[in-house]
């Protein structure tokens, strides 16, 4: 696929985090398109759809588009990546683009390993996050999600890079997903509330991402 790392990488490693710092290092961040995913500003503000209140998170947030679109004076947003290279340039844009620190923050966090704030997050976007993960890990994004999010809360999640075939699946990141896959490690916890196959989407991953919403059960 476009865009596909040549090595592989595992989450539950020291060298996962070498890599990814290495890219922003090297300002090798391909997934980044300049601007806020198509599906989710047509989610938001042309479908209209209603979020809950209070507080949202957008993991491996990198230049923190979503996370400052999604804000507002009623949904406080923490943009959380690993690297400190993500959350000064995130925070740079939010300054320059004169958007409040008080709606939104950014914050060098480990998604499996910050503290979960009192009353957990109501609302949750994940894109180019979940296809970064070793296949390995997929559960434990799973359960991470059902620990952190309120019930009633709302996880945005943009399905990319979808694809039926069976090969190189192991091989990325990103790595290869599917509908299921996403089924298998949220349906215990979440329940599929939206699904848009025929979202708007960038030009080079027509065909590949699906917009939907899972609600916390």
């Amino acid at each position: 696929m476009a865009g596909k790392n040549q090595q592989t990488v595992r989450l539950d490693s020291d060298e996962y985090q070498k890599f990814w710092l290495s890219l922003w290092d090297t300002k090798t961040t391909r997934w980044d398109k300049g601007d806020v995913s198509p599906a989710l500003r047509e989610l938001i503000s042309e479908k209209k759809w209603q979020l809950p209140s209070g507080r949202g998170i957008v993991p491996g947030c990198g230049r923190g588009y979503d996370a400052m679109f999604l804000a507002s004076p009623s949904l406080h947003m923490v943009g959380a990546d690993i690297s400190p290279i993500a959350v000064e340039t995130a925070t740079k844009l939010r300054d320059e683009k004169q958007i409040p620190s008080s709606i939104v923050e950014f914050k060098e966090m480990d998604f499996f390993g910050f503290d979960v704030p009192e009353g957990k997050y109501q609302v949750a976007y994940d894109y180019t996050f979940f296809c970064a993960l070793h296949p390995s890990m997929r559960a434990k994004w799973g359960a991470r999600y059902a620990e952190i999010m309120a019930s009633g809360g709302h996880l945005i999640a943009l399905m990319f890079p979808l694809d039926k075939q069976p090969e190189d699946r192991d091989i990325g990141p990103p790595f290869l997903l599917s509908k299921d896959e996403y089924h298998k490690v949220l349906d215990e916890n979440f329940e599929l509330i939206h699904y848009d196959p025929k979202c708007k989407t960038h030009d080079d991953r027509v065909g590949v991402e699906v917009i939907t919403v899972w609600r916390r059960k």
